[in-house]
């Protein structure tokens, strides 16, 4: 059994196996083990699905050896965030609200990943409801970040488990949702490549909602290929040529706008000096103000956003009846939602459709737009896990950048930086449906980037 199995990525590893030198059943263990090693207090895993991985893994080996593997991923293990169905093992949505919820079936993502073989790890923690940019849990507690390890600090939300999956080696893909940011913050906290899937492009069916007009599903890896490979399982579709991607003629526009306000000096720099890397491996960067971002931005600032209106009414009568079980970080922000006038939520709605609209012909003549994923670096959860004012105030800056994807609505990837040691992402950020060509991009900005 190789030791170093978990520092490869997904793409690595199916390879390995396609190749005859990585059995399925052993990588399986591998993955268990460090689990039970490195995850005893659960804060990354909930509940594994020990049985049922070893039972697919056993599958797979017998399909690599017989020549019937399904799949460039067939018997590579993944783990899953604690609001995808799992047939017969409970899924709560990291609440003790929904505590003891046992699906009949998987959800139709982990169904068309399971026919691929891939192999279901188990259930990774998330933000109570999945509402939250800063990662943290009051119930089932807070993995802190894996890139940044002076002090515990936040992992980013509201995917932390899926992240830190990932981060820590126990897993090669962790599959996440975004529908604030919650697949790139904590892929960018922790050093990841974290996607942002089109709305509407990956089945929700099975998946625990918190804004259904807003809600994807997204997957945290280590590198492009691999978030590809997974998208493409996911999303049904013939696997993605990246083959010879490259930066000669691509065009970014980067955004001069609320995404640089408040930034901090060290996220900054290395921002833009991966801009400048992309810049030297042949791409061409232009820079401008974007006017509808800081439209968009101002009207969720003042009237509130549709995620906060719809998750209230999705979760309405647990939020009104046992509001005193849920985190109480968690529970401010569904107020917020309920707080909201019929009239703040249309009009908010009609600007992101106007807005959107005017964006997409802005970026006509470019590939994408480039921003930081996040202005700030991983608070202590000292700090934010004690003080609701403090939570607030990291929270918002934390879904800012983000949010604007999700909201005017876009596709989106997070690289990290390399100039830095830092927990740094570099957002990319594209037209709705483009997941494919934006995939593709990012291939050869990762590859711009590693020069």
């Amino acid at each position: 059994m190789n030791e170093n199995w978990h520092l490869q990525t997904a793409c690595e590893l199916g390879d390995g196996i396609g190749h005859g030198d990585i059995d399925p059943r052993d990588l399986c263990e591998h993955f268990l083990a460090r689990i039970a090693a490195h995850d005893a207090d659960h804060l990354i895993y909930l509940r594994t699905t020990a049985d049922r991985a070893r039972g697919e893994a056993a599958a797979a080996a017998a399909r690599a050896t017989d020549g019937r593997r399904r799949s460039r991923l067939d018997g590579v293990p993944i783990s899953w965030k604690d609001l995808y169905d799992t047939a017969g093992v409970a899924t709560e949505g990291g609440t003790p609200l929904l505590a003891g919820r046992v699906p009949e079936r998987d959800a139709r993502v982990l169904q068309r990943a399971t026919r691929a073989g891939c192999v279901c790890l188990g259930k990774t923690n998330t933000v109570q409801f999945a509402l939250g940019g800063i990662g943290s849990n009051a119930a089932t507690g807070t993995p802190p970040s894996a890139a940044m390890t002076d002090v515990p600090r936040a992992p980013g939300g509201s995917s932390s488990g899926a992240a830190t999956s990932v981060a820590h080696g126990l897993a090669p893909i962790g599959i996440g949702s975004d529908t604030g940011g919650s697949v790139r913050i904590p892929a960018a906290w922790n050093r990841l490549v974290g996607l942002k899937t089109s709305h509407g492009v990956l089945p929700l069916d099975g998946v625990l909602p918190l804004s259904p007009s807003l809600d994807t599903v997204g997957p945290l890896t280590k590198s492009v290929a691999d978030a590809a490979e997974i998208f493409t399982i996911m999303a049904a579709r013939k696997p993605l040529d990246l083959g010879h991607a490259s930066l000669d003629g691509a065009r970014f526009l980067v955004a001069e706008s609320v995404v640089w306000r408040d930034i901090e000096p060290e996220v900054e720099t290395a921002v833009k000096d991966a801009i400048a890397r992309l810049e030297a491996a042949g791409a061409t960067v232009e820079w401008a103000p974007i006017a509808e971002f800081d439209d968009i931005d101002r009207m969720l600032d003042t009237l509130g956003g549709v995620v906060l209106a719809e998750g209230y009414a999705t979760w309405k009568t647990l939020i009104d009846e046992h509001g005193d079980q849920i985190d109480p970080v968690v529970l401010a922000r569904f107020h917020q939602g309920r707080d909201m006038t019929a009239s703040d939520l249309l009009t908010v709605g009609a600007a992101a459709k106007t807005l959107s609209q005017a964006l997409d012909r802005r970026l006509a003549g470019y590939n994408a737009m480039l921003a930081p994923t996040i202005p700030i670096l991983p608070p202590p959860l000292s700090e934010v896990t004690t003080d609701l004012d403090a939570y607030s105030a990291a929270n918002a800056k934390t879904l800012r950048n983000t949010r604007l994807a999700n909201v005017l609505p876009m596709c989106a990837l997070t690289l990290p930086c390399p100039t830095t040691d830092l927990p740094v992402g570099l957002m990319a950020m594209a037209p709705l449906g483009d997941d494919g060509r934006l995939l593709r991009l990012g291939a050869a900005m990762e590859a711009g980037l590693a020069r």
